[in-house]
């Protein structure tokens, strides 16, 4: 495993319903040889996808979510996610992630150990991934939101 690969990352912001302090207090209790990247603030596209693409586990703890772009972000380019089970993220990740409940460190603990250790269970989230994603797509949302509009009298 390449070096810069040893990374567990998180996008977004830090505010109080994304969970961070209890990330955090998971990543601790982990004790593995990996580093915890928070991107919580603005970066470049170009250093945003290299974050992505050479992460080792992607992890979603929020409490509240309006629909988790970021986790879908890291399947696209072949990262396994982790997620909260918490508001719509189940409804949006479906089978293509793993779930914790995000009170629970201890459980948050178990699936980042779960993935990072048992290169199977990896690769099957990275393939269900990218067939999650492909769910998704601004044209099709753009076509969508258009049908609406023009059901309005």
């Amino acid at each position: 495993m390449k070096e810069s690969r040893k990374y567990i990352l998180y996008v977004g912001n830090d505010y109080p319903h994304k969970n961070l302090k209890r990330l955090k207090l998971a990543f601790e209790k982990l004790n593995l040889d990996y580093k915890l990247v928070l991107v919580t603030e603005i970066i470049s596209d170009e250093k945003l996808d290299e974050l992505y693409k050479n992460a080792s586990l992607y992890v979603q703890p929020s409490l509240i979510e309006g629909f988790g772009l970021s986790p879908l972000e890291a399947m696209k380019r072949g990262v396994p996610v982790i997620s909260s089970n918490a508001a719509c993220l189940p409804e949006i990740l479906g089978t293509a992630a793993m779930y914790f409940d995000p009170l629970d460190i201890n459980d948050i603990v178990e699936k980042m150990r779960s993935i990072l250790s048992n290169d199977r269970a990896k690769k099957e989230l990275i393939r269900k991934g990218f067939e999650q994603v492909q769910k998704y797509s601004w044209q099709k949302m753009t076509k969508q939101t258009l049908e609406i509009y023009k059901k309005i009298p």
